[in-house]
């Protein structure tokens, strides 16, 4: 058995049958995040045959039937945007099966990339699935604030607020910006994503700009 890795992801994974052949994958869950990592398994499919995996906008892969017509490996969720499905097909040329999956990436998004000191921002959480609730944690120049966000929603932890990151009054210069699912601010916690809110001077206004990891624009 020849153990591939690929990418795609997605909704509690629920297995297709053309014919005999089957695909599965485990553990299944109602939402899979990028970068984890699940085992792909298939029967039912001719023994020894190379498979051909036909995954839109994905490598192809080509595992290998065993002698029994089944195959096992790991399948890595990658490159995956906002909340949607996926189907993973493989066929010998006789036999197809599919498996459908939902999935996302563990983000903040806002359509904003610049906006004033005091502005409230749309922000779209994605992948909050480490804690029943989200919160953001702002900390530079004096200002030390911790506010809750939303509570998650199935089955992909997202959620939609606006929310003012800084007041009117903030001072020139780069604050750091921490979601995560922890009321208390804490560098060390784990699961949590960074950004910079950078604060400056144009048009004799203060503006800010959001840059970092952790931050994705929606276009």
């Amino acid at each position: 058995m020849k153990a591939f890795t690929v990418a795609t992801v997605g909704l509690a994974a629920t297995a297709a049958t053309s014919q005999a052949a089957t695909l599965a994958l485990t553990p299944p869950k109602a939402c899979y995040l990028s970068q984890e990592t699940a085992t792909l398994t298939g029967a039912g499919f001719t023994a020894n045959a190379p498979l051909t995996r036909p995954e839109a906008g994905q490598p192809a892969g080509t595992p290998t039937a065993g002698a029994a017509g089944g195959f096992s490996g790991g399948y890595r969720f990658v490159g995956l945007k906002a909340v949607k499905a996926h189907t993973i097909t493989a066929t010998d040329g006789t036999n197809t099966a599919s498996v459908t999956f939902t999935g996302t990436t563990y983000q903040v998004a806002t359509k904003q990339s610049t906006g004033r000191a005091g502005k409230k921002y749309k922000l779209r959480g994605y992948g909050f699935l480490f804690g029943a609730k989200a919160y953001m944690h702002v900390r530079g120049h004096g200002i030390r604030r911790d506010m809750f966000l939303a509570r998650p929603k199935a089955p992909c932890g997202t959620f939609v607020v606006k929310r003012r990151i800084v007041p009117p009054t903030a001072s020139f210069g780069n604050y750091k910006v921490q979601f995560d699912a922890k009321r208390r601010y804490s560098k060390k916690t784990a699961n949590a994503l960074h950004f910079t809110l950078r604060v400056f001077p144009r048009a004799s206004s203060a503006m800010a700009s959001l840059v970092g990891a952790g931050w994705t624009q929606v276009r």
